[in-house]
């Protein structure tokens, strides 16, 4: 009900705002709050883990006063991520959304390893824990606090898609499991008098450590230009098809600086006989509806393919099957065939080659020459080689 309310708060502040300003304003919010409830953790776990001389609790509290230095990350980095593009920055800034978050893991790594040193030295020098019936409450709250901020972080950052918000909630997900097991073995040696404290400490230390590398790769991954995700591929597809003048379309290139700051190219194959007007009625319209339906800034190039000439036809058929005949993934498109003045053909095309062919590039060229020269006679063969592929390639050919 609390998380309801703080979420329906958020939504009406920000309802005026644009997309990108409410994004900047909504994430502002959630570090407030994460900073408020980390502050208040961290007064709670220090307070009894000082009075029990607990380690584990010790590590738990110093986890929290970590996660209020997050907070203020996430504070900054929607911050910056808000501000609008400018001269030296032409795409906006919303990048730094993944810098904060990587930032946040390498902190979450530090504090991991450093649980490992003091969960190691205790088991070799333990020491005596004095817990009350009030520290283990007190606990019980921490415990009932992370997982509100847990759910929180989850909720809000998927509905922003923002891997910051995304990578703290993954950080109190893991602060909620350190609470949990410092609370069962609390409770062991409270009511059993059984000490397994500093063995679950470097247990979850490990933990820890573990989730700070795969939020590490992941952020890299980003900031690097990783691959976009197969369900936007599939709806570039789909739009992409359900267009009647299009034969085909390949190079789909797709570069993102953030949630709301997505640029693609794309070379689309059109009938020749087209006008240049209509031609360019087709290309405006799709790019149109690709920044209104999925706020992606289109720019698709035509590729005119002649589909009424029966000597291109047969051309086309031929190299068609001399590619399928290798049986390996060669994908083909930006085929052109040029009459020469002596009546030879001057035959384009281009090759996407996948990562695991058998062949390089310069022994294809020979190969594919010799193959087509066999079956179409004295013809000139020109191939570009193409070495990157999203998979996602309608080619007419």
């Amino acid at each position: 009900m609390i998380m309801k309310s703080v979420l329906n708060m958020i939504d009406k502040k920000t309802v005026r705002l644009s997309t990108i300003d409410k994004r900047s304003k909504t994430g502002t919010y959630a570090g407030i709050v994460g900073l408020i409830l980390n502050i208040i953790l961290v007064a709670i776990k220090l307070t009894v883990g000082l009075i029990s001389g607990s380690v584990a609790i010790m590590a738990d509290a110093i986890n929290s006063l970590s996660d209020a230095g997050s907070s203020i990350l996430t504070l900054v980095g929607f911050h910056v991520s808000g501000k609008r593009p400018d001269s030296g920055h032409p795409y906006g800034h919303q990048r730094f959304e993944d810098i904060s978050g990587l930032i946040i893991a390498v902190v979450m790594l530090i504090v991991g390893v450093q649980f490992v040193y003091e969960s190691v030295g205790k088991i070799i020098s333990p020491t005596e824990i004095d817990l009350s019936l009030i520290s283990l409450i007190f606990l019980v709250v921490s415990f009932v606090i992370k997982l509100w901020q847990a759910v929180f972080y989850y909720r809000l950052g998927n509905k922003l898609k923002s891997k910051t918000l995304i990578a703290t909630g993954v950080d109190s997900r893991n602060d909620l499991i350190t609470t949990g097991s410092i609370i069962f073995s609390s409770a062991l040696f409270y009511f059993l008098n059984i000490n397994i404290d500093s063995y679950l400490a470097l247990i979850v230390a490990v933990f820890i450590v573990y989730s700070s590398f795969k939020l590490i790769a992941e952020s890299i991954n980003l900031l690097m230009g990783s691959r976009p995700e197969d369900d936007l591929l599939k709806k570039v597809d789909q739009q992409l098809m359900s267009y009647k003048n299009i034969l085909g379309y390949h190079d789909l290139m797709v570069h993102e600086y953030g949630p709301n700051r997505i640029y693609a190219v794309i070379d689309i194959e059109l009938d020749s006989t087209l006008s240049l007007d209509k031609a360019h009625e087709v290309v405006d319209r799709i790019e149109r509806d690709f920044g209104k339906k999925f706020n992606i800034n289109l720019v698709a190039h035509m590729d005119p393919i002649d589909i009424r000439s029966r000597k291109a036809t047969h051309i086309m058929q031929t190299i068609r099957e001399v590619i399928d005949s290798y049986e390996t993934d060669l994908k083909i498109h930006d085929f052109h065939v040029e009459t020469l003045k002596n009546n030879d053909h001057l035959i384009q095309f281009d090759i996407v080659v996948p990562t695991d062919s058998p062949l390089t590039d310069d022994e294809w060229l020979v190969e594919i020459n010799h193959a087509l020269r066999k079956r179409l006679g004295d013809v000139t063969v020109q191939i570009n080689f193409d070495h990157t592929n999203l998979g996602v390639d309608r080619s007419l050919i």
